[in-house]
């Protein structure tokens, strides 16, 4: 029972995570001109809001039967980027946004691991893996973009 409490209570704190994550890049979407910034903040927001909703499901889930749900992954691609998208145009506040965005995907990869670390359970093993990896597609796509943005 122990156990199960502990999941629990660490799948509702990645629940809050993912919550913060999404309220953070759907400002950050709002706030930035640039269409590059709207696509990849937007990009980052829908698969942050489907981790909420898994992990929503799953702590349910859990807490009812005590199974763990089937997650293959968003499926949400990235969109290509449009044809008057430049590099200009991203601001001190977008490039901040993106900076504490790669910081916050860090942190949720290592988040997944502990999680993976603490679970027996096959399934329950697969899905934070696929969280985990999904983590690590957001801080390659962020890494990209600040590195364009040095030049």
């Amino acid at each position: 029972m122990t156990q199960n409490k502990e999941m629990l209570d660490a799948i509702m704190r990645a629940i809050e995570l993912e919550k913060e994550t999404f309220d953070l890049y759907v400002k950050a979407e709002h706030k930035t001109f640039n269409p590059a910034g709207k696509r990849i903040f937007k990009w980052l927001a829908k698969t942050e809001e489907g981790h909420y909703l898994k992990l929503t499901e799953l702590y349910n889930s859990l807490h009812e039967s005590g199974h763990w749900v089937f997650y293959g992954g968003s499926g949400f691609e990235l969109e290509e980027a449009g044809s008057g998208e430049q590099l200009t145009g991203f601001d001190a506040d977008d490039v901040a946004a993106l900076k504490i965005a790669r910081n916050i995907e860090k942190r949720g990869m290592v988040y997944y691991e502990e999680l993976i670390a603490k679970t027996g359970d096959p399934d329950g093993k697969a899905m934070l893996e696929t969280l985990r990896n999904e983590e690590i597609e957001h801080l390659r796509v962020i890494t990209e973009k600040l590195e364009e943005l040095k030049g």
